[in-house]
């Protein structure tokens, strides 16, 4: 697998999509479904099957009197040749009918949790995406830092050499510096795992930097009710369709358990070559004879051991299981979009308050590095206020990226999420 870049979200989807190994099972899984149609159609039509057989006889007649009172032979040996051909057509198999039934749900299941596979995919390349993202502006907030950490203990060591300041500012700052660089350390290492987590969830290597978000891009709260999301939630998600799904195609199975002991009716045309080799003194002759034959056959179990009625009752606990099943999905997808959409709402808010505090950090820092400067404050003041700036300006980003995942959440959790709306976010990015 050659080596891909990926730099926008779009981009890294479409990579997924081609590489992704849970995807391409769900697509196997769906064809193979599909497949499993037309095998349970053919056992309603006409079936043609040929066959050949060859045995050796021995015949044995010791006991008959007559024979050895006339002095005829008692026992034989032949060999007979038979080759046929057999067409059936099934006229009534109540169970196969339903069968029928039963591998077109199977294949509307597959078909589900192949779409829900997709939109599993996408919730995980967008999640590890701006993971990446964040451990990536991580890394160059911390760089930033660093060079302003430096800068502060430039100017805090020539403050020292002009007399103007203390040697415990200086010690301040290089403390400061060095814890910072250890921080660089440690973001190196989290930007790496979460480039070769993200790699894994697309299945091919990626290169150079992900898109960051634009300066300006807009995040907006979530259209609709609370009441509403939760409704299409139980109503449209991925997950309660395929357990409704699974409702009938129990109820399909327990239909088919009932016809176990109903009759069955098939029609059926033979014909016959029979061969038969010369079998001594008593038949000197060899025989050959053609045979043809048409008929309808009637087939019913009248005694099963009771495998019926267990299959009766096995399928109806399978019914109840299913539909607690559906109900389960329901709370699920419910819970889902209601955890979802107040995650959007929060974020929101704290992204504003979060923004607010950056405004604020920002002047904190300008009137402590003049206070510095006028010796209204020492060191350590102006290093605390350039922690605090960029720390706040993370957590922004850091809130700014989950809004965004919860954005496919919801729409996920409603079963309306769908490829446009990565696309949708990937216009928010700037390509590098």
């Amino acid at each position: 697998m050659g080596a891909a870049r990926a730099e926008t979200l779009a981009q890294t989807f479409a990579l997924a999509q081609q590489h992704n190994p849970a995807l391409r099972s769900a697509l196997a899984n769906y064809q193979a479904a599909l497949s499993g149609i037309p095998f349970a159609r053919s056992r309603l039509l006409p079936q043609l099957v040929a066959g050949v057989g060859i045995s050796a006889n021995a015949h044995d007649n010791s006991e008959n009197p007559l024979l050895a009172k006339f002095g005829m032979p008692t026992s034989w040996n032949y060999t007979e040749r038979d080759i046929n051909l057999v067409a059936t057509q099934a006229l009534y198999q109540p169970g196969d009918r339903i069968g029928v039934k039963q591998a077109e749900l199977a294949a509307r299941i597959a078909y589900l949790k192949f779409i829900q596979q997709n939109q599993t995919l996408m919730l995980q390349v967008a999640s590890h995406y701006f993971d990446g993202l964040a451990a990536q502006d991580t890394l160059h907030s911390l760089e930033e830092q660093q060079k302003a950490v430096v800068q502060q203990r430039a100017s805090a060591q020539a403050n020292f050499d002009a007399g103007n300041g203390t040697i415990v500012d200086v010690r301040d700052a290089q403390a400061r510096a060095d814890l910072v660089a250890a921080q660089i350390l440690a973001a190196k290492n989290q930007f790496q795992l979460a480039q070769t987590s993200l790699e894994q969830i697309v299945g091919a290597p990626m290169r150079g930097p992900l898109a960051p978000l634009a300066p300006d891009a807009s995040l907006q709260p979530p259209v609709g009710s609370l009441h509403d999301w939760v409704r299409k939630a139980e109503e449209h998600s991925l997950g309660v369709d395929q357990a409704q799904l699974g409702v009938q195609l129990a109820q399909l199975s327990a239909q088919k358990a009932r016809t176990g002991d109903l009759p069955t009716v098939s029609a059926y045309a033979r014909v016959d070559h029979d061969a038969t080799s010369v079998g001594g003194p008593l038949f000197p002759f060899g025989n050959r004879a053609n045979v043809a034959s048409v008929g309808v056959q009637l087939r019913w179990a009248l005694i099963t051991g009771g495998a019926v009625q267990s299959d009766i009752e096995q399928t109806a606990h399978l019914l109840d299981k299913s539909q607690a099943d559906l109900d389960t999905a329901r709370l699920a997808a419910a819970q889902a979009a209601r955890s979802a959409y107040l995650s959007l709402q929060s974020g929101l808010s704290q992204v504003k308050a979060l923004d607010a505090a950056i405004a604020s950090s920002r002047s904190s820092l300008q009137a402590n590095e003049t206070g510095f400067k006028v010796g209204m404050r020492v060191n350590i003041d102006v290093l605390n206020a350039l922690s605090q700036l960029y720390e706040t300006q993370r957590q922004a980003d850091r809130t700014r990226y989950d809004m965004l995942v919860n954005t496919l959440r919801l729409k996920d959790a409603a079963g309306q999420l769908a490829p446009a709306d990565i696309d949708a976010l990937s216009a928010l990015l700037t390509p590098p």
